[in-house]
């Protein structure tokens, strides 16, 4: 099963929302996110979180629509971004997305992009969506569809760095260190018809983005 989580942060592209949705088979709004479901006239099957993003009418709204609405404490040890996630995992999604998780805040936006961390652990495939990037968390491999004008970057998060090997791609690498806290695998291109990538060792962020 597939489930999507709409938080209050940035979303300007709403196709790719919209896509999201309909590939998804359960779908929660954290707290504000509520306002980018409502922009494209589409239904949560449930709000969570502490309310303090969402405004009265969108909340009475939702409520006459007789949509679940799980109310916490402000005074809590996750983020609503957080919550929502807990409760796919108890529900054993195998694949989660996260969208509205990035913006200005960027403790937010640092705090939700490892939240794929936790995912990953739990043997569930995530993925964070914005208006310009695709980001995914491996340690094995994967394989990508050639977009155009899109680049490809690779950021290791452990410290001791990754090994990796990369074919499809401008720099195509064959099992080469990128110690961490380098920038050395940002901004490449695939130009083959998918572009592969093997970890060897480590874990890395794999953005996919557009300017």
């Amino acid at each position: 099963m597939k489930g999507l989580i709409v938080s209050s942060g940035s979303i300007s592209d709403y196709s790719r929302l919209q896509l999201a949705i309909d590939e998804s088979d359960f779908v929660i709004c954290a707290d504000g996110g509520v306002k980018h479901l409502l922009n494209l006239k589409k239904f949560p099957d449930l709000v969570l979180g502490d309310l303090d993003s969402i405004n009265q009418s969108e909340l009475d709204f939702i409520r006459s629509k007789n949509i679940p609405v799980n109310k916490f404490s402000s005074i809590k040890d996750k983020t609503d971004t957080e919550l929502a996630m807990d409760y796919l995992i108890d529900r054993e999604y195998k694949e989660i997305t996260l969208m509205g998780v990035t913006g200005n805040r960027l403790d937010h936006t640092m705090a939700n992009l490892f939240l794929l961390n936790t995912l990953h652990d739990k043997g569930i495939k995530g993925r964070v969506i914005d208006d310009n990037n695709m980001i995914y968390l491996i340690e094995d491999y994967l394989e990508i569809e050639y977009l155009i004008d899109s680049y490809v970057s690779i950021i290791p998060i452990n410290k001791e760095g990754i090994r990796l090997s990369l074919s499809g791609f401008f720099y195509n690498l064959d099992n080469i260190a990128i110690p961490f806290g380098s920038t050395n695998g940002v901004s490449n291109r695939i130009v083959d018809f998918h572009g592969k990538i093997k970890i060897h060792s480590g874990k890395a962020l794999i953005f996919i983005s557009k300017d």
